[in-house]
């Protein structure tokens, strides 16, 4: 091999590796990035309807509990459906379970002065849930026996197996003056009664007890006799 051959086959291979390593070697590869994880969120769990809990938990028939007016979450609806029936057939162990302190000292005196006989007689109960003042949860039951009807309230707090009913108390003649949305009707009435029972008024009493005020009454009419007060329209019926 000649000398210029020789120089060219050099220049060859410096230029190869020159070009081979002047980029700094091996080629570089880039990790791939890593994928964003996707969470699904999880369907909340249908809430049963009314009637779906009556039959799975037996619940007396004469119960009506429009599914609009019931609490939006499932133990909530249990434990009033089974308040209310444990109530209807005076179920003393449940109810100890589900009264307040107060309450529970009360019932052995009302199952003995005839709360069963007065069960049997109830043809119907109407469930109505709302708020009182303070925010707090309440439940009333229209109790329909016969052609008349009885209603009481009662606040009820806690959760689930734990929920406590606590009674309210009921002045006389009360169902024949609530109207409108029955349990807000209530604590006004309640309201106002408080009001008057601070007025040095003679005719408070009357107030107090549900009645009008006689001596005005009187006044009013010529001063014939107060005829009965009127019966109330009952609970709607059902879809209504």
């Amino acid at each position: 091999m000649n000398l210029s051959k020789k120089f060219t086959v050099l220049a060859l291979i410096s230029s190869v590796t020159f070009f081979g390593f002047g980029c700094g070697g091996e080629e570089v590869v880039e990790a791939p990035k890593p994928k964003a994880r996707t969470v699904v969120a999880k369907p909340k769990p249908k809430i049963k309807t009314v009637d779906a809990l009556k039959d799975e938990l037996t619940i007396d028939d004469r119960i009506y509990f429009d599914e609009l007016e019931a609490p939006r979450d499932e133990p909530s609806r249990v434990a009033l459906l089974e308040f209310f029936n444990a109530l209807l057939s005076v179920d003393e162990a449940a109810l100890q379970n589900a009264l307040s302190f107060s309450d529970k000292l009360e019932l052995d005196a009302m199952v003995s002065a005839g709360l069963a006989e007065y069960m049997d007689a109830v043809s119907r109960v109407d469930l109505k849930v709302g708020l009182d003042p303070a925010g707090g949860s309440c439940v009333m039951g229209i109790f329909e026996i016969g052609m008349e009807y009885q209603v009481q309230l009662w606040n009820f707090s806690g959760k689930g197996k734990n929920i406590t009913f606590s009674s309210l108390s009921i002045p006389p003649n009360l169902v024949s003056t609530l109207s409108g949305d029955w349990i807000e009707n209530y604590f006004a009435l309640q309201a106002k009664q408080a009001e008057i029972a601070l007025q040095p008024d003679a005719g408070a009493s009357y107030v107090l007890a549900g009645e009008t005020d006689r001596a005005a009454q009187s006044d009013d009419d010529g001063g014939g006799p107060s005829g009965p007060p009127k019966r109330p329209g009952g609970p709607a019926a059902p879809g209504h």
